[in-house]
């Protein structure tokens, strides 16, 4: 089966699902674009997972690339939209030729929505709160100037709705990342957002959180997958852990599977992504079958008594939402347990963490590292995150070289580390910049404009032609 593609692809042209060849997307494309939604031409969900592939409700492989747009700081509004409109940060994004956002949030944002007995917060509260009151004044009327139809007292959600809205009209999924609970900068192990019932991470909270956004995804086509949470971790502020609160595989499981539950009770059309332990980079007690009873994990509580105890293994299949479910793994050079200087040894470690359950064969170095089993089940594996410095040392980065190569042989959807130019606060300072984003600090253009011609867009039509 042929790949399905709906990226536009800068200048570069392809056919799109409406039969219409477009070259750049303008605004008579974004017409075309909306009358493909009317007519069930695009994006044609609810989608679903067959083996290793996400499809669309025709059964075509839909393959994504993108990039993360941070929405999880202390204002839990998307950052940016004081220095543009979110039709012009769209634009940015469609002509490099990406299909995808990962929108990052914070539960407390929902939290908020109940304390407040159902309104949600505007943006003149958000900003103040957050930054003070001279600069949340300013601010506010600064994206209240750049973005038509705003006031003060927009809400949130409101600011995702017209989100979501102009990224259908350009044809771009968005995808709701829960990356805190907490609204911070993200992440340690000891910022209370690490673990299940962590002090910033109540089960209960999370789990209301997750159902009112897989809700509020019910009104746009193009929200056609979210995550459950971001790089769990070790957290190093909790009691003495036991076989059913530790940071084990057991814990990870029973608490995915009961998440996946309440969205699947709320939507069960939308996609779930399950993230890795260890920051997002181990999935190997799922996707190759072992007894997490006592399944190697990094810095992981062990079960004492696993040994005598019946073997547990998760089985994906036995659960109603078993063609919902999709694996993320993230992967950066500031790893503590993984090798990310030599590009054989990675793809040897990125098979064993989850992407064997692509059904891909084994790397040449799992010869070296002699830890490679096959998976029990073909499942979709992303990579969700990934990044690095956005200067000219990007050409000769290891890491994203190899991660470039591995997605583009193995069709790997993929969204990297940001695009956030600039942060309104970030780790208690304010206006704070990000030599890693793709935008510059005032997000009217690139922070490094020949990595983004030699290098976003090549990947990124490599990967969605």
């Amino acid at each position: 089966m042929g790949f399905f593609r709906s990226a536009l692809l800068g200048t570069a042209t392809i056919q799109a699902v409406t039969g219409h060849v477009l070259s750049t997307f303008d605004a008579s494309d974004r017409l075309i674009a909306r009358q493909a939604v009317a007519n069930g031409s695009w994006p044609l969900g609810p989608f679903s997972t067959k083996d290793r592939d996400i499809v669309n409700a025709r059964g075509e492989t839909v393959q994504w690339a993108g990039v993360n747009w941070p929405g999880s700081g202390e204002t839990m509004v998307p950052e940016g939209v004081e220095w543009s409109s979110v039709e012009d940060i769209l634009d940015l994004v469609q002509s490099v030729g990406f299909n995808f956002i990962r929108l990052t949030y914070a539960i407390e944002m929902v939290d908020h929505i109940y304390e407040r007995n159902g309104s949600d917060v505007p943006l003149e509260d958000a900003m103040i709160t957050a930054l003070g009151f001279e600069n949340g004044t300013k601010v506010t009327k600064q994206i209240i100037d750049k973005n038509k139809g705003w006031t003060k007292d927009t809400g949130r959600f409101e600011v995702w709705d017209r989100i979501a809205e102009a990224a259908l009209e350009r044809g771009m999924y968005i995808h709701p990342d829960v990356h805190v609970g907490k609204a911070q900068w993200c992440c340690n192990n000891t910022d209370g957002n690490a673990w299940f019932d962590d002090y910033n991470f109540p089960v209960k909270n999370w789990h209301r959180g997750l159902q009112y956004v897989a809700e509020w995804a019910k009104k746009h086509p193009n929200v056609v997958s979210m995550s459950l949470r971001n790089e769990l971790r070790r957290a190093i502020n909790t009691t003495a852990p036991t076989s059913t609160t530790g940071y084990n595989w057991l814990t990870f499981v029973g608490n995915f599977t009961a998440a996946t539950d309440a969205i699947y009770s709320v939507n069960p059309d939308i996609l779930i992504t399950w993230s890795g332990l260890q920051y997002d980079q181990d999935l190997s007690a799922l996707t190759s079958g072992k007894n997490l009873n006592i399944a190697p994990l990094y810095k992981g509580d062990a079960i004492r008594d696993g040994y005598r105890r019946d073997p547990v293994v998760f089985d994906l299949g036995s659960h109603p939402w078993a063609d919902k479910v999709v694996y993320e793994l993230h992967l950066y050079s500031m790893s503590e347990n993984l090798d990310t200087g030599n590009c054989p040894i990675i793809e040897a470690e990125l098979y064993h963490s989850g992407f064997n359950a692509l059904g891909i064969s084994p790397p040449a170095a799992c010869n070296i590292t002699k830890d490679c089993p096959e998976a029990v089940r073909q499942t979709p594996v992303i990579l969700s995150e990934f990044g690095s410095a956005q200067d000219v040392s990007l050409f000769n980065d290891t890491l994203q070289g190899c991660l470039r190569q591995f997605t583009i042989q193995h069709n790997v959807s993929w969204s990297m580390w940001s695009l956030a130019g600039s942060y309104r606060i970030r780790s208690g300072g304010q206006g704070v910049p990000d030599t890693w984003a793709l935008t510059n600090y005032e997000w009217n253009g690139w922070r490094f404009p020949q990595g983004i011609e030699k290098w976003w867009k090549p990947w990124a039509k490599a990967s969605l032609s």
